[in-house]
């Protein structure tokens, strides 16, 4: 069996030095190297299938090669192509991935920054952020490079992306107006929570000529949804629509009309919003508002490796990327009863 290509290997195909290639590998101390040299360099590290290791890269560069990257749950299933698209970018780009989930948790999350930057990553991307932004002045003090996923705090001077959640709430009421809802429910969730008040203040601008609209908040979680979605349809009158702070309490939206006996969407429209996998299932077919969550890990990562590897030197410039929200249509939603077939659901 032949022996792994080292150093020397890389930069005798290359046609360079070796000390160029180890420029070249610790980008995260500002090193660069010209344009054609790279592409020479990262041809021979394809062709030779080079994998540089990470501990000793580690002690000549002062870099742990290693990214912390915290979540808000990791049972929820929002972050699973956050996290995938994160892991992709930064291991493309020569780093390990820490993962930490604070389960919603403003002491936890703290702990666990605290016990990434004590095992000296290079960098965060938060897409958890429970507390304020006092809570996380420490990591800002430190000049950790440090991006925003999901999240948004403008107080901090970082790099954040994110979608529209205040146009995503709007759409989404616009769309269940579009088909003659005007008595619209929302249930909604920790308010503390940025991309939660913000689809709060979505729905509330969206209806606010529409005196019937009414709002109830609960936690987060599926059981939640089931008894915000309780709560709400045994008014009078009963709203014929329903807009979720997230699909996971839209999904327990659906339980609790079937526990009513209700049809949905024939008694009661549903649309939830992060357009995660189950609810694409066949039987459930939740109409959503997409979040991209995998657009948004991937476009944070990027950004995070530009920051530390210094293409990108004005931190008093942090770059906000905001998205806009996008409408993805099933078949939880239709018009109000009363207003197709008398009320007694399709044609047939």
């Amino acid at each position: 069996m032949s022996s792994k290509p080292t150093i020397n290997d890389v930069a005798a195909r290359a046609g360079v030095s070796k000390a160029t290639v180890s420029k070249y590998l610790n980008v995260a101390l500002g090193y660069s190297v010209a344009p054609k040299t790279r592409k020479k360099i990262e041809d021979a590290i394809r062709e030779l299938d080079f994998h540089p290791n990470p501990i000793a890269r580690s002690l000549t560069s002062g870099s742990s090669m290693t990214i912390g990257l915290v979540i808000a749950d990791i049972k929820n299933p929002f972050f699973p192509d956050l996290v995938a698209s994160v892991q992709e970018v930064v291991e493309a780009g020569g780093y390990n991935l820490i993962l930490g989930s604070s389960g919603r948790d403003t002491g936890r999350e703290i702990e666990i920054i605290r016990s990434m930057v004590q095992r000296r990553v290079d960098g965060l991307v938060l897409a958890s952020v429970q507390g304020g932004s006092r809570d996380l002045e420490f990591v800002e003090e430190l000049g950790l490079p440090t991006v925003l996923a999901s999240r948004d705090l403008p107080e901090l001077i970082w790099d954040t992306v994110v979608i529209d959640n205040i146009q995503g709430a709007e759409i989404a009421v616009k769309h269940l107006r579009d088909l003659g809802h005007t008595r619209i429910g929302y249930v909604g969730s920790n308010p503390t929570v940025k991309p939660f008040l913000d689809r709060l203040h979505g729905f509330e601008a969206a209806t606010a000529d529409l005196p019937e609209a009414v709002t109830v908040t609960v936690g987060s979680m599926m059981e939640d949804g089931r008894l915000g979605t309780h709560e709400l349809l045994a008014r009078t009158p009963r709203p014929t629509a329903l807009h979720f702070a997230n699909d996971v309490m839209a999904l327990g939206g659906l339980v609790a009309c079937a526990e009513l006996a209700l049809s949905v969407p024939w008694d009661v429209s549903i649309i939830g919003h992060d357009n995660i996998t189950a609810g694409s299932l066949p039987g459930i077919g939740l109409t959503t508002v997409d979040s991209a969550a995998a657009w948004v890990g991937a476009r944070a990562a990027e950004m995070l490796l530009q920051r530390i590897r210094g293409e990108v030197v004005e931190r008093e410039s942090p770059q906000l990327v905001m998205r806009p929200a996008k409408l993805i249509l099933r078949s939880s939603t239709a018009p109000p009863p009363g207003s197709r077939n008398g009320g007694q659901g399709p044609a047939r």
